[in-house]
């Protein structure tokens, strides 16, 4: 069965915290007689140093048998346990073995639920059912599960014992944030494909007297694995016994096993090594692990642990082969210690085991104060500008240029900071940052089209860059979508004070034609039968009829309804009113609408009804006659309505939009012909929808030209922006305030490469 949405996402957090706190592998053992050490700190103690002093970092129970789940006691030793292992001794993960569902709803769940501290809860849930075994299954299962349950006492009873009780755990799992696990010997391959669809991880078991065939043994079962695809996430166990590995242990590494069979997978050519996520190893059992403790980690300082504020000491571990300390997260063998506090290193050495050291107490002494510096104006100042900086105290000043005044004047960019002396310490202050800008180049403003623009369309204005903007119409933003003659200019600023204005750009407002009219004798034609009359339009420059046809005239030979769009010598349109052309007595009806049943902009694989207004009859551009049409295909649709005596009129066209989405989130759309290709850069919109400012964040590894545009679904140009990208990531805004509601798409260009995404404009 596949795993849902929320149980993937949940997984996947789950699993990234693991992956982050784990480092690169899972080391973990089982731990058995629980009713023997529970509760004892100093048996508690010898488990957990163990652990820690081997670089162990997860803990399995294998006897939760012996825990009483009705005791108050009892629940509380077990989670003091594993709060004091998470939070002491860097174990990260606790699970408890289980043989059947059942145990996990009615013990394991509820004990979680009745924690409020995370750390005293179990993260893995492990199924441990020996269906592969016939001695097992008869000794241990027959009577205890399958014969009650009503599953035959063999190997095919078992197995289906248990894949039902995987999948009920792996639901419950998913549902209380805990990761699904099951312990595997020598399943057949059709039940490990099953158990690698569902499980989120697997105990593979590699039971060898030393490491020699540990990955000729593992080999097979991998395959197995690795045969549903995708990738899957194994564990090694290994067992310390005397029968194994137990004699082999005491002259050997324990990390040893894991890494011979890791060194070979990834040595395997064959291609299935590439479906099996090595994750870690584990131990059956700490009963019986040699007790070596491998790691050891001490501290020393260069000088005293206490000094004045300003001074330091240098922390040294001992020697390994990887430091981790903390606080602060270094990872080198010393650190300097500029501040008082508490500190420890984990020492991990050449066998993988690591443990931390007793912690270091740094404390400052004397009574140094840092000084506090003032500015005479703003630090951010205009060439041959300056700024003076003050320090609150004139005991023994030294400042990071070198003078030693209380006050310095200065007027080259940099970060200053003062020492001042107090009795045997002394103290620097904060740093001031300075910056002497440059003035900035005069702004060119560049337009999105004609600045001559038709009633009802608008216009893109754009500066070129710099680091702030003011509009002659008080706009902010790079960029403003104009609709109203004007006077336009923008004022661009490298600074708070240094600016330069750019020269006016004038939008003229242009005339609309004159609403045409149509002729023919009258405004209502009324003719014979098979009908043949010319319409004549009113002059203008350009004509379009709703016949398509482009001259001033036309013959209409059927009846219906006729209208002529036409385009003045300015480039502006006006739109006639319909009139209607009637044979035998038939008066067409008025021209129909087009509703949807959703938005005209669609995703591939998607569709949208289109319905016609109610009518005698009807046809579609497509050919179709009912009153609705299913669409799924881009493209430009009208509908005929008829009345009964066969008269038609034709409906305004209605555009639908096909989107064709990418797994990246962007969109392809197919109201261009740009290609448009895959882009590795990061590239987001916000908010969206969106109802002034469309802010738009991408990420660039080098400088370039980056092309910033904005369409309409009808693929015309509203706003284009040309940038000059900084490494890193980039933001820049569009003022869409002006523009009206609907489907927009914003264009990243880069090189050849295009990325775009869908913008909602409220």
């Amino acid at each position: 069965m596949m795993k849902n949405k929320t149980r993937l996402f949940l997984l996947s957090a789950l699993l990234m915290i693991s992956l982050t706190t784990f480092g690169q592998n899972i080391r973990g053992f089982y731990l058995q007689d629980v009713g023997t050490w529970l509760g004892n700190s100093v048996k508690e103690n010898e488990i957990l140093q163990y652990a820690q002093g081997n670089s162990f970092n997860y803990l399995l129970f294998y006897d939760l048998g012996d825990i009483s789940w009705n005791s108050v006691t009892n629940k509380n030793q077990l989670a003091a346990f594993m709060n004091k292992a998470r939070t002491q001794y860097g174990i990260i993960q606790i699970g408890g073995v289980v043989e059947y569902s059942g145990y996990v709803s009615q013990n394991i769940i509820p004990y979680n639920n009745s924690r409020s501290n995370s750390k005293e809860k179990f993260d893995v849930i492990n199924l441990e059912f020996e269906f592969w075994v016939t001695s097992s299954i008869t000794s241990s299962y027959c009577n205890k599960f399958l014969s009650a349950a009503g599953y035959s006492c063999d190997r095919a009873g078992a197995w289906q014992f248990a894949w039902k009780e995987l999948k009920l755990i792996d639901d419950m799992c998913a549902s209380n944030s805990m990761i699904s696990e099951i312990y595997l010997g020598w399943p057949d391959k059709t039940q490990m494909q099953q158990i690698a669809s569902r499980a989120d991880r697997i105990l593979l078991s590699a039971y060898r007297p030393t490491d020699g065939d540990i990955y000729l043994y593992s080999t097979q079962r991998m395959k197995d694995i690795a045969s549903i695809g995708g990738s899957t996430k194994v564990i090694t166990l290994m067992s310390s016994e005397s029968s194994f590995m137990g004699p082999w242990l005491n002259t050997h590494p324990q990390n040893r096993p894991y890494q011979t069979i890791s060194a070979a997978l990834a040595a395997e050519t064959q291609s299935f090594k590439q479906n099996i996520n090595l994750q870690g190893y584990q131990w059956f059992t700490y009963k019986y692990m040699p007790k070596t403790i491998m790691a050891t980690a001490t501290i020393t300082a260069s000088g005293p642990l206490s000094f004045c504020p300003g001074d330091n000491v240098i922390l040294f571990a001992n020697s390994g082969s990887s430091y981790l300390w903390s606080p602060g997260g270094q990872t080198t063998q010393s650190i300097v210690i500029l501040d008082a506090g508490s500190f420890t290193v984990r020492v991990t050495n050449a066998n993988g085991a690591s443990v931390v050291s007793a912690p270091a107490v740094v404390s400052n002494s004397g009574s140094g104060t840092a000084p506090v510096i003032s500015a005479s104006g703003p630090t951010s100042f205009c060439p041959g500008g300056s700024v003076t900086l003050t320090a609150n105290s004139a005991s023994t000043c030294l400042w990071s240029n070198g003078a030693t005044t209380q006050s310095i004047t200065v007027t080259n960019s940099g970060t200053y900071t003062v020492t001042s002396g107090n009795g045997s310490c002394s103290g620097t202050s904060a740093p001031v940052v300075v910056n002497a800008v440059s003035a900035p180049t005069v702004p060119v403003v560049t337009a999105s089209g004609s600045l001559n623009v038709c009633p009802g369309t608008t216009l893109t204005l754009t500066s070129s860059p710099a680091n702030g903007y003011l509009w002659s119409n008080s706009a902010t933003t790079r960029s403003i979508v104009v609709a109203t003659a004007d006077n336009y200019s923008v004022t661009a600023y490298s600074g708070p004070t240094c600016y330069a204005q750019s020269i006016v750009k004038t939008v003229i407002l242009l005339t609309a034609p004159v609403k045409p009219t149509i002729s023919a004798g009258s405004s209502t034609i009324l003719t014979t039968t098979h009908p043949s009359v010319v319409l004549t339009s009113s002059f203008e420059n350009v004509y379009q009829w709703s016949t398509a046809a482009i001259t001033r005239a036309i013959t209409a030979t059927s009846q219906g309804s006729y209208r002529v769009t036409v385009t003045g010598t300015n480039g502006c349109k006006a739109t006639s009113n319909d009139v209607a052309v009637i044979a035998n007595g038939c008066t067409p009806p008025p021209s129909p609408t087009i509703t949807l049943s959703g938005p005209n902009v669609i995703t591939s694989g998607q569709s949208v009804v289109l319905t016609s207004s109610v009518s005698g009859g009807y046809l579609w551009s497509t050919g179709a006659l009912t009153r609705s049409i299913t669409v799924s295909a881009a493209g430009t649709y009208t509908v005929r309505s008829y009345n009964m005596g066969g008269c038609f009129s034709t409906s305004l066209p209605m555009n639908v939009t096909v989107i064709l989405a990418r797994e990246n989130g962007s969109v392809n759309t197919e109201i261009s012909s740009e290609k448009i290709e895959n882009n590795t850069d990061l590239f987001t919109v916000y908010p969206n929808p969106v109802k002034e400012q469309l802010n738009i964040v991408f990420n660039q590894s080098q400088v370039k030209n980056i092309n910033v545009k904005l369409l309409d679904v009808t693929g015309r140009e509203i706003q284009n922006l040309e940038v000059s990208s900084l490494i890193g990531e980039n933001h820049i805004q569009m003022d869409v305030s002006a523009l009206p509601q609907g489907i927009y798409f914003a264009y990243l260009i880069s090189d050849n490469k295009k990325q775009v995404m869908k913008v909602i404009v409220e």
